[in-house]
């Protein structure tokens, strides 16, 4: 079968709204932030898991290659599309489907921005427990298939801590259906969190439930000036022992870092 072939298929099954030939995928679908690809065979951007299904089972039939894309902005290329490989962005897919503040969940389509999770789960009295400097751009399921840290992982762990449930679509077209809303969940094989962190290579993620946390009454940052390694090494645990599941965020500035960005300051 041919690759043209491919395509008309997945037109005649999608339609020609969800299906881009190579030469008319814009830009940006084309790489993340880590350079310039070659250009995709076709990119695919479905509306439902349905479209998802149907759009792997096509590919995996002609033999062709899938690259997932959620909101493009890493910087290893993970995202970019090989030669003669279709591109499949979820970013059509980005409904909240429901949030409950009594329960702290919220389930979403793999689409959904960090920041409209976060937005939403302050908007029912709730946190997030992931933050990252995209949170405008970077989707979910990118969160959840590269096991995405940022700065709340002392307090509430990787992304990996706040999935309680996943749909997930694979290379042939079957949907696994995870979505247990439950914490204390023990009902044998755990299999979705083989999907988590596996960038996309097992199968697409299409939906998510996700843990909130309630919102905290307060938050406080600090900047300490330390002369060693060790001592910051003996304030993370002080304050860890102080305030025991309070602390959000421990990060390290180097002098020369420091150095570097008050020069950079002093010149804009």
């Amino acid at each position: 079968m041919s690759q043209e072939q491919l395509i008309q298929e997945l037109i005649s099954t999608l339609g020609a709204d969800v299906v881009l030939r190579g030469a008319d995928v814009p830009e940006h679908y084309q790489t993340d932030w880590s350079g310039t690809p070659p250009q995709p065979l076709a990119l695919v951007r479905p509306r439902t898991t349905e479209e998802v299904s149907a759009a792997l089972r096509l590919c995996s039939a002609h033999k062709v290659a899938v690259v997932p894309q959620g909101g493009m902005t890493g910087l290893a290329g993970a995202a970019t599309p090989t030669q003669g490989a279709v591109a499949l962005s979820l970013d059509r897919m980005n409904r909240i489907e429901d949030i409950n503040s009594q329960t702290g969940l919220m389930q979403v389509q793999a689409g959904v921005t960090l920041q409209a999770v976060q937005e939403a789960a302050v908007a029912a009295g709730m946190v997030f427990g992931v933050d990252l400097g995209a949170r405008g751009s970077c989707q979910i399921g990118g969160n959840v298939s590269t096991n995405a840290g940022g700065n709340g992982v002392l307090q509430n762990g990787m992304m990996r801590e706040q999935v309680l449930g996943l749909e997930v679509v694979l290379p042939g077209g079957t949907v696994l259906p995870m979505l247990r809303p439950m914490l204390k969940n023990n009902t044998g094989y755990d299999l979705k969190q083989l999907f988590i962190g596996a960038e996309g290579t097992l199968g697409v993620i299409t939906r998510a439930v996700l843990r909130l946390r309630p919102a905290p009454r307060a938050r406080v940052a600090a900047l300490v000036a330390l002369p060693s390694f060790d001592a910051a090494l003996a304030l993370l645990a002080l304050l860890q022992a102080s305030l025991p599941g309070a602390l959000a965020a421990f990060e390290l500035m180097w002098a020369d870092f420091v150095d570097a960005s008050l020069r950079w300051q002093q010149l804009r």
